[in-house]
């Protein structure tokens, strides 16, 4: 019994070792053929612009054509199937944003597992959620909204895009003591609109969206756990009026399916840090989309998914939501 577990041991160890210059032949000549980065939402969002910016410089620096194409459907979920089905060879990529992280604690048609399904390659970019109100609503605070909703209980309701603003909103209320029904809608834009018109009376967008409505929407705080650096002075919901609450930031992120060797993972880290790091393309996320470049290794961003969806699994819990 001994001999067999030596001789057994010895053949893995030979197979291993055999695997080795493989991996390394592979990552030699990747890439050789076309890559195609899965977009799992519609044209025209920050997701959108980000994967084709990725795709657009990571084709001049392979060489080789790099694709973004939408496959959108069921909260990014028909995307990132897709791409948890592909050849964990690099040439199938996803980017995604960080509304993903919530679904397996909203939904149970949602069968993803964020953690072990997918190789986690890169974060690409982050901007916070701010808690935006119309400009008519007599309120300039966190702490102001939350009194004239208490004292109008049947005249508050906020706006909802669903996945991990419906959490957020869901623990603001609980932790505020305050009703109010959510709203869903398609998109950013359509809770802008809503918010501007007055058809509710809070909701979250980002920096860029809540800036475009200036003299119809207000921003109150940013959602984070600490200020944005390109907004300084908009407080966070907790400064505002809200101690000890903490929402997650939008981010966006880059993803292969599981199985990706290691080197391979790491080189398209690498590739793609250098991209995030050139003058042109920081300007384009920075000043083009208001957002933070955030780069960063593989193992960081393999951190953030795990710590997410804890945030989301407890956030959950906390405001007794159950997947439907």
């Amino acid at each position: 019994m001994l001999r067999f577990r030596l001789v057994a041991g010895g053949a893995g160890l030979l197979a291993a070792l055999q695997a080795v210059p493989c991996v390394a032949q592979t990552v030699a000549d990747f890439p050789s053929r076309r890559i195609e980065i899965v977009i799992p939402v519609t044209p025209g969002s920050a997701t959108d612009l980000l994967g084709r910016l990725v795709a657009e410089k990571l084709s001049a620096r392979f060489s080789q054509p790099v694709i973004a194409q939408n496959r959108p459907g069921a909260l990014q979920q028909v995307g990132a199937e897709y791409v948890r089905r592909a050849a964990p060879d690099g040439y199938t990529l996803l980017i995604t944003h960080s509304g993903i992280m919530a679904n397996p604690f909203l939904f149970k048609a949602f069968t993803l597992d964020l953690a072990k399904d997918f190789s986690h390659v890169v974060q690409v970019a982050a901007t916070p959620w701010v808690f935006g109100v119309p400009q008519a609503l007599p309120v300039n605070s966190i702490a102001e909204f939350i009194a004239y909703a208490r004292a109008h209980p049947d005249k508050v309701n906020l706006g909802s895009t669903g996945g991990t603003v419906d959490l957020d909103l869901s623990v603001f209320k609980r932790m505020a003591g305050i009703g109010g029904a959510l709203i869903n809608y398609p998109g950013g834009s359509q809770v802008l609109t809503a918010l501007a018109s007055g058809e509710i009376q809070a909701g979250l967008n980002s920096v860029r969206g809540i800036a475009s409505m200036p003299g119809r929407v207000r921003a109150l705080a940013v959602t984070t756990d600490r200020r944005f650096s390109l907004s300084p002075n908009l407080p966070t919901v907790a400064e505002s009026g809200l101690p000890g609450y903490r929402g997650s930031p939008i981010w966006y992120a880059i993803w292969g399916p599981a199985g990706m060797p290691a080197p391979l993972v790491q080189h398209l880290n690498t590739e793609i840090n250098a991209i995030l790091r050139a003058p042109d393309v920081e300007k384009r996320i920075v000043e083009g989309m208001a957002h933070e470049v955030v780069g960063g290794s593989p193992q960081a961003f393999e951190r953030l998914v795990i710590e997410e969806l804890d945030h989301y699994r407890r956030a959950a819990a906390d405001a007794g939501l159950k997947p439907e």
